[in-house]
């Protein structure tokens, strides 16, 4: 950025902070915007998904809405694939190797038998560092496919797409743009009390996106011994012995989202939500 620009943020940021009470509000506002995205796509845009892809964490509850969205439209939703994809290793530098993942995706891709289109979904996106992984191990698990045609859905963050991949067709549509100083929105669904207590048992639980992540995904992105990533499936084992009545908070908060969600295509069928691109 430049000197204008550093500036500009700063105040920015320190602005963003006033909000930090109304996030699960923004949280709800986005989730509609994503959901009346997906189905502009289905509706308007007469897409045909054969999978949906998730990355990550923030992938385990994105795929989750996105199926709540299908399930609201009465339409069938397709193969859900949730990679836990890693960027980086622990230096942030080196990139991570993902390959060891390609035999889940076969195995996973195995009742496909002719995958063209793929619907990619995130809470925001810049570089698509984790959407081209996702894109390369389908690629790898697959040789037989000529063409992958890709749609993305997710909040713009300076979205640039800057690789070179013959074989696979890229589209993007953004539910929302970026807000300045705010990011991982859609995480902040989880009230602040009930991410305080997760944080306090599971250590490795940094942010809202990890306790969305658990709470409505059911799992979260962990590197074992062996130095492969894996969702792990098992941490809420923990909580539902620490936390009261977690079962419960986890129903209401699981139905809540589905309110959300048909809130969301409604106001999209009523042209309420649109989209000027």
């Amino acid at each position: 950025m430049d000197e204008f620009a550093n500036e500009y943020f700063a105040k920015i940021t320190k602005i963003a902070s006033d909000f930090e009470n109304r996030r699960r509000d923004l949280a709800k506002s986005r989730i509609k915007l994503f959901v009346a995205a997906v189905s502009r796509q289905l509706l308007e845009l007469n897409k045909v998904f054969d999978v949906i892809v998730g990355a990550g964490n923030s992938g385990l509850f994105m795929t989750k809405i996105a199926e709540m969205t299908y399930k609201k439209l009465n339409i069938d939703a397709p193969l859900i694939l949730n990679l836990p994809i890693y960027k980086f290793k622990d230096d942030t530098k080196t990139p991570y190797d993902n390959s060891f993942l390609v035999p889940e995706v076969s195995n996973k891709l195995f009742e496909i038998h002719k995958l063209n289109n793929i619907l990619f979904v995130d809470d925001e996106i810049m570089q698509a560092i984790t959407a081209k992984e996702c894109f390369n191990l389908i690629l790898q698990a697959n040789k037989d496919i000529e063409h992958l045609n890709a749609t993305i859905v997710a909040e713009n963050h300076f979205f640039e797409w800057h690789y070179d991949m013959p074989r696979v067709s890229i589209k993007f549509f953004a539910y929302a743009p970026l807000i300045q100083g705010l990011n991982g929105n859609i995480g902040y669904f989880i009230p602040v009390d009930l991410f305080k207590k997760i944080s306090s048992i599971q250590t490795n639980v940094l942010s809202h996106n990890h306790a969305m992540a658990i709470i409505i995904g059911g799992a979260l992105k962990k590197i074992g011994a062996d130095g492969k990533s894996y969702f792990d499936f098992t941490i809420e084992n923990d909580l539902k012995e620490q936390i009261t009545d977690y079962e419960t908070k986890k129903t209401l908060l699981l139905n809540e989202l589905s309110n959300i969600v048909d809130e969301g295509v409604e106001e999209y069928k009523a042209g309420e939500i649109k989209f000027r691109f």
